[in-house]
């Protein structure tokens, strides 16, 4: 083989060599943002509960809370 097709397929080998590299680190933080957002998804629908349960009491706090306002004290 010629000294410049062996050059030129060392290059080659040099830059696949790289870009195998570069992909395999790429997928590696596509593998793991995907899990991280997984997390994120499952404590955000966490907080939705809690916010809804929240607004729940809230909501029945208020009235109850109303309904005493209005309400005639017994001495009167």
């Amino acid at each position: 083989m010629s000294k410049s097709l062996q050059a030129r397929l060392d290059k080659l080998e040099l830059l696949y060599s790289e870009q195998d590299h570069t992909m395999q680190a790429l997928n590696d933080i596509v593998t793991q943002q995907s899990q991280e957002i997984s997390r994120l998804n499952l404590h955000l629908e966490q907080i939705k509960v809690q916010l809804q349960s929240l607004k729940t009491e809230s909501a029945s706090d208020t009235d109850s809370a109303s309904r005493s306002e209005f309400e005639i004290p017994p001495h009167y």
